[in-house]
């Protein structure tokens, strides 16, 4: 297709830009159109992470396989502390990192901004302040807008702020404090996020983030400053709408993403990936699909069904067996697809519809 080829990507969140770098290196024609008036506009500094265990290339050598540039901060995490409903403590370490933070937001030192510019750079063309639908758009569309309407299993509600803590990660498994999720609390160069990740009882995420917070701060995490509220909602499905006609869906306007813990920022890049790549080669988008990540969305289906049913004294037993062993290899443990979890993955499939 080489130079004719123009494609419009709408969003420029991870998924979106990742699409637009590959069919940029590919010599297309690529306009990004992003409702907010600058990358990672929906964000407020919060931080998120690569998870570094489902694969075994190291993520960030994995990235630049695919044609992105590491010039964005991000701080490896080779320990994390995890604490059971009862606030009893587990470390959780491993040998190479567990995951890197990275920052999201509109700051110039975010995983968007720096994207958006490598993007900018190999010549892409960026509408911002304009919310665009498929619909209006002519010729191949990329499309990367979140979650869609009234698509929802799971909710975020925390805050970021300025705190004088030290560089740390700490979970929380409790029902209490975050229905069949976690609360965690990421400190990094002296600001911090606090959430609950809510995978059931969204209606609770709000009041439930308000109890995390009181088990933060008798964990003596409370020195929070010029705080900002933040939420969202995650989308994930295992027959989520990969193309309609000219349309392809990426990240989590796709349903891509974890199932267990919401990691979602490889899953994003991977599907922008892939979907520029079926645009530049012929292949087919869903194929590829398949091929890439059908087993880690199936494996994480399956973890979704088993962690349902744990309740807070499975999470004890969780939390003890992950801090009993090199946490990345067990992690890793987790999401492989073994048989078991293919016998398990029609029933995860059928109860989690």
């Amino acid at each position: 297709m080489g130079n004719s080829l123009r494609v419009s990507v709408i969003g420029a969140g991870p998924a979106g830009l990742a699409a637009a770098l590959e069919l940029a290196g590919g010599g297309a024609h690529v306009t990004v159109y992003e409702q907010h008036r600058t990358p990672g506009g929906h964000f407020h500094g919060d931080f998120q992470a690569f998870e570094n265990w489902t694969m075994d290339a190291d993520v960030l050598a994995w990235l630049e396989g695919l044609g992105v540039t590491i010039d964005f901060p991000y701080l490896p995490t080779h320990r994390i502390t995890m604490a059971d409903p009862d606030l009893a403590r587990y470390a959780i370490a491993s040998g190479r990192p567990l995951f890197y933070l990275v920052k999201r937001g509109p700051d110039e030192d975010s995983l968007d901004r720096r994207l958006a510019a490598q993007a900018a750079a190999r010549g892409v063309t960026f509408r911002f302040g304009r919310r665009m639908h498929a619909e209006e758009l002519t010729g191949p569309v990329i499309v990367a807008t979140g979650p869609p309407p009234r698509e929802t299993q799971g909710v975020v509600a925390g805050i970021v702020a300025k705190t004088s803590h030290a560089d740390q990660v700490v979970v929380i498994a409790s029902d209490a404090l975050a229905p069949k999720g976690y609360a965690y609390c990421v400190v990094w160069s002296g600001r911090a996020t606090l959430a609950t990740v809510a995978m059931r009882d969204f209606p609770r995420a709000r009041s439930c983030f308000k109890e995390a917070r009181q088990a933060f701060a008798a964990m003596g995490l409370s020195d929070f400053r010029e705080e900002r509220r933040f939420g969202g909602r995650a989308h994930v499905s295992r027959t989520g709408r990969l193309t309609d006609g000219s349309r392809l869906y990426v990240g989590e306007a796709a349903g891509l993403q974890d199932y267990l813990f919401g990691f979602g920022l490889r899953y994003a890049i991977l599907s922008g990936h892939l979907a520029a790549r079926a645009l530049l080669t012929g292949e087919r988008y869903d194929a590829l699909v398949a091929r890439h990540l059908r087993s880690a969305l199936r494996a994480g289906f399956v973890n979704r069904l088993v962690f349902d049913r744990l309740g807070d004294r499975g999470y004890r037993w969780f939390l003890r067996w992950l801090s009993r062993g090199d946490g990345g290899r067990r992690a890793r443990r987790i999401y492989g697809f073994a048989p078991w979890r293919r016998a398990l993955w029609p029933f995860a499939a059928l109860a989690l519809r």
